[in-house]
């Protein structure tokens, strides 16, 4: 690895990633979500884990002997220092306790992200213009793009009724949503989003003069067998909070990303 104006990224394992934050200035913690802290409990195993990680990060070049290599260090400056974060949970629900966990930082206008799976730490800029294009890029690469579910039109429905369906076998969701007045069409659909294949949920932070507000919402991404489908909750005018289901395409992500961040703006008024 060199140091290069057209900087990639690196994929180290989680030990050398934890290492790694240990012993680089960052200014701040890491985002919660990538949950990257040492292992080693017992005191005297300390010394001889160090001493693996450091080895292992000169081979691969990114610790050098002034210490750092600077685009590393950077990157993860960036996104300690984030002024905005958004934190993704990837969670394949037919594979048992597994969960790709995912942070995009935004810092002077940059864009990173890093990407922890049980095993490997990858982190990478972002070339984005804006929250919408970063989230759009990173899901593409993390998650993968999938057919949106054909649903005939965004359906609403209030927090309380998407509870209350919780509560029922999926044999009988598609009649109850239909009796809501949802088209048959949509609400067969819509019953695939109560057992998905994938879901994904991406939360929102704010931080501002060393204070982090988060958001108490988040938006889901479902896929399923009929496609994916996005949904993101909002404050109606009755002042109850209802959850829109709309097809899962990249101006819909956008709509749920940038309602996130508006959230934040909001509570801090």
């Amino acid at each position: 690895m060199t140091a290069d104006e057209h900087y990639y990224g690196f994929e180290i394992s989680v030990d050398e990633a934890a290492y790694l934050i240990d012993h680089i200035d960052l200014g701040g913690p890491l985002p919660d979500v990538l949950a990257l802290y040492t292992p080693i409990t017992s005191p005297e195993l300390g010394p001889r884990w160090n001493t693996l990680q450091h080895e292992r990060l000169t081979e691969r070049g990114i610790l050098t002997p002034t210490g750092a290599l600077p685009e590393v260090a950077n990157l993860l400056r960036d996104l300690a220092r984030a002024d905005e974060t958004l934190a993704v949970r990837i969670t394949p629900l037919n594979i048992p306790d597994t969960m790709l966990r995912i942070a995009i930082g935004r810092h002077d206008n940059r864009f990173v992200y890093a990407a922890r799976t049980r095993d490997l730490v990858l982190a990478q800029p972002v070339p984005a213009a804006d929250w919408p294009d970063a989230a759009t890029k990173v899901l593409d690469t993390q998650l993968g793009t999938a057919p949106p579910a054909p649903l005939s039109a965004p359906v609403q429905l209030s927090a309380d009724d998407v509870n209350q369906l919780a509560t029922h076998p999926p044999q009988t969701i598609t009649d109850l949503l239909i009796d809501y007045g949802i088209p048959e069409h949509d609400a067969q659909i819509l019953n695939t989003a109560s057992h998905p294949e994938v879901a994904t949920e991406l939360t929102a932070a704010r931080r501002h003069n060393g204070t982090t507000r988060r958001g108490k919402t988040a938006v889901t991404v479902l896929d399923t067998p009929q496609g994916r489908i996005i949904a993101w909750p909002h404050t109606g005018p009755d002042q109850r909070v209802w959850i829109t289901y709309a097809e899962g395409a990249p101006h819909r992500l956008a709509t749920g990303v940038q309602m996130l961040f508006e959230q934040l703006t909001e509570h801090a008024l």
